[in-house]
């Protein structure tokens, strides 16, 4: 049979203990002069808001200095291909120049002109006979 309002026991003879009754401590009286309107949760949602701006400011000023920066890397190589199309440019007429002077026209004409050279009698021209040897001769009629 079972009592009503009978506690079980905690502890074995003599070294019963009771257990103790939970009180909760009263809460410390506010002035009402410093009371926010709305309470602590007001203020959590301030301070909650304030936290979210700060956060939005800051990502927004990453933001803006990483975009910053990437447009100005971004002028950067285009000054560099500007350059690099200038130099091909250069190069392409160093490759001109270096052609328009190895032709024999070009030569000739200088060398009239600024060297003041003539062209040479043909006939004045001897060239040297090389000896021959007898295998090379035998082997050039071999294959006529």
């Amino acid at each position: 049979m079972a009592v009503i309002g009978a506690r079980p026991a905690t502890g074995i003879g003599v070294l019963r203990r009771r257990p103790r009754a939970r009180t909760r401590p009263a809460p410390a009286p506010r002035s009402r002069a410093r009371r926010i309107p709305g309470g602590r949760e007001a203020l959590n949602s301030l301070s909650a808001v304030l936290i979210a701006i700060a956060a939005a400011v800051g990502l927004g000023l990453f933001y803006l200095s990483q975009s910053t920066h990437v447009s100005a890397i971004g002028y950067q190589i285009d000054r560099l291909n500007a350059q690099v199309d200038a130099l091909r440019a250069e190069q392409q007429s160093l490759i001109f120049q270096i052609g328009e002077a190895r032709s024999p026209t070009t030569i000739s004409t200088r060398a009239r002109i600024e060297l003041s050279l003539v062209p040479i009698d043909p006939s004045a021209v001897r060239f040297a006979i090389r000896p021959v040897d007898p295998h090379v001769a035998k082997l050039t009629k071999a294959l006529k």
